[in-house]
């Protein structure tokens, strides 16, 4: 899977495998480390999640519903997401309905993704909806994220924001 990464300045990014592993170790000792000094890129995400084990998830889980800042809370909601699973499906909209600060960094990063504004044009929409610049071609893409069998946070966020645009979509 091909995806665009998000238009943030600190984006984090892996470096290289020796990186990549250094990143899982950390997590499956309870450091959640890069995830938590700033948004991480799809790379991170998507190379990660099938390399964790039971501790490492269990660890995201944890630090999505406690982790000590809003970014660590929403890389942890973005790694779930890519997770299998009714439970884990469940626990990002839960997180995303109750946590106003991640659902605005986890909408905000799909903007961003899908469209690649800059990031304060992204963080404008997740407040607002109705002030996309491009709304039409917004809910294009959104259309296609909010049936993504494979990302339950894309999916809950798109459907967040379609919901928001369609009294200014038109018939």
């Amino acid at each position: 899977m091909r995806r665009r990464d998000i238009t943030h300045p600190r984006l984090r990014k892996i470096h290289d495998d020796v990186h990549l592993e250094q990143i899982r170790e950390a997590v499956e000792a309870g450091d959640p480390s890069i995830f938590g000094e700033g948004p991480t890129s799809n790379t991170i995400d998507v190379a990660v999640t099938p390399l964790l084990g039971d501790a490492g998830i269990e660890n995201f889980r944890r630090w999505a519903k406690e982790g000590e800042t809003s970014t660590l809370r929403a890389n942890s909601v973005s790694i779930i997401g890519f997770l299998p699973g009714r439970r884990n499906a469940e626990l990002v909209a839960e997180i995303l309905e109750t946590d106003p600060r991640v659902r605005r960094l986890c909408v905000a990063s799909e903007v961003s993704r899908l469209m690649q504004w800059e990031w304060s044009t992204a963080l404008a929409v997740a407040d607002d909806p109705r002030t996309a610049p491009e709304a039409t071609a917004l809910a294009a893409r959104l259309a296609k994220s909010v049936i993504d069998p494979k990302d339950s946070e894309s999916r809950w966020c798109s459907a967040w924001v379609l919901q928001r645009l369609a009294p200014i979509l038109g018939d």
